[in-house]
């Protein structure tokens, strides 16, 4: 089993869309369009999981991290300094900007709906054995 997609419901698809390829670098792989409702994209990087963007008019929650349920989609980058960098060339400021006590470093980022970002870099140590591509984030 391997994760295939994460689904966001948004008020308008399109501009998330949009905007997902514009400042994060993702790109419509798939857009499937039904009568009488906004389309529905599919957005990836190379090799990995899809964000599905869907339509919704329901109003959006009151969320945060901690609260239950999904909080975040998490991006793995090789190089996180570049990857901040990048990011604030094309206006997105990291917040939460931290190592963790396993030497991870993370930050975070909000869409225009809404929804949480967290940007990781995991080095490798020489006690981990080497990520495989279909299976980079796999932990025991």
């Amino acid at each position: 089993m391997r994760l295939e997609h994460v689904g966001i419901h948004a008020h308008d698809p399109e501009t998330l869309a949009r905007w997902y390829e514009e400042k994060v670098g993702l790109r419509v792989v798939r857009r499937l369009e039904k009568e009488g409702r906004s389309p529905i994209y599919f957005l990836s990087a190379e090799d990995s999981a899809e964000i599905e963007i869907l339509p919704t008019v329901e109003p959006r929650g009151d969320r945060g991290l901690a609260s239950p349920g999904f909080s975040h989609v998490g991006v793995a980058v090789d190089d996180f300094e570049e990857t901040e960098k990048q990011l604030a060339a094309r206006g997105i400021a990291l917040h939460g900007v931290r190592e963790t006590s396993n030497g991870w470093r993370i930050g975070y980022f909000d869409d225009p709906e809404g929804n949480t970002i967290e940007v990781v870099h995991r080095p490798q140590t020489d006690s981990e054995p080497p990520a495989q591509p279909d299976a980079q984030d796999r932990r025991p």
